[in-house]
């Protein structure tokens, strides 16, 4: 049995894989490099929060694993769709898990993938296959859950990069002051209120989606993670906007508040 990953050779192989993408064009590229710089960033932030509950050397390691290999359907979804947008066709979580671990192209990634105990491998298979499920399911074992929510959680932290970091026409399809004059549906507001994440398919309006994209904050159940992101600062970024109609903008007010009690709490 492995009791160390080797975390180089790892991120070497990943590189590699990264790398045969590196010939696409246009928007396919865009979206390419934009899934490699962020499955680095989901990898660094599953060793902090790993760190940050204080697991052992080895489960840091795993979680950095697992960080690395969560997206690796992504780029060929890019290529293939044209688009980053999940279906019920293409559901690049599951996807990603089959192409790892059922045609076992985890092997090439992981050295002495073989020792790993049978245990682990199932976990990170399950932790790649669920981390953008809207629940996590209930028969997991202790130790699946454990790595589900670590990945979800470092998943859900750098989505607030990307979007503090994306123009609003390239995400959103509109400019910042368009989406700023559209309203809010109670359903995506009721969700702050709940402190759960907004159930994507209630978005109606397009400040309905950046809405929901920010109560994914409600998805950190660890104080670590509510801590980066509170460290990090983009979810404030994404909170710094004003409704044109000071109905909506006082309705947002009360959201943000709710965002601020939870990051505290």
């Amino acid at each position: 049995m492995s009791d160390s990953f080797n975390v180089k050779e790892i991120e070497k192989r990943c590189e590699e894989f990264f790398s045969l993408y590196d010939h696409t064009r246009g928007s396919i590229r865009e979206m390419c490099e934009l899934k490699k710089i962020h499955s680095r960033e989901v990898a660094k932030n599953s060793v902090l929060i790993a760190e940050g509950m204080g697991l052992g050397r080895y489960d840091v390691d795993m979680a950095w694993v697992i960080g690395e290999l969560h997206d690796f359907a992504r780029f060929g979804q890019a290529v293939t769709t044209h688009s980053l947008d999940d279906s019920d066709k293409f559901m690049h979580a599951h996807l990603g898990a089959h192409i790892l671990f059922t045609h076992h192209l985890v092997d090439d990634i992981i050295p002495d993938y073989d020792k790993i105990s049978d245990e682990d491998k199932t976990v990170m298979e399950k932790a790649v296959y669920h981390h953008s499920d809207y629940h996590i399911p209930d028969d997991l074992t202790r130790r699946e859950n454990l790595f589900c929510r670590i990945i979800r959680q470092a998943d859900q932290l750098d989505i607030f990069r990307v979007m503090a970091e994306t123009d609003w026409k390239v995400a959103y399809g509109c400019t910042r002051e368009e989406l700023l004059k559209t309203g809010i549906s109670k359903p995506i507001e009721d969700a702050f209120y709940a402190h759960k994440m907004a159930d994507y398919s209630k978005r109606v309006t397009t400040a309905d989606f950046h809405m929901a994209h920010i109560a994914i904050i409600f998805g950190l159940e660890s104080r670590p993670a509510r801590r980066m992101a509170l460290d990090q600062g983009h979810i404030s970024k994404m909170m710094d906007i004003v409704f044109s109609d000071p109905d909506v903008q006082k309705r947002f007010e009360g959201m943000r508040g709710e965002v601020e009690v939870f990051l505290k709490s």
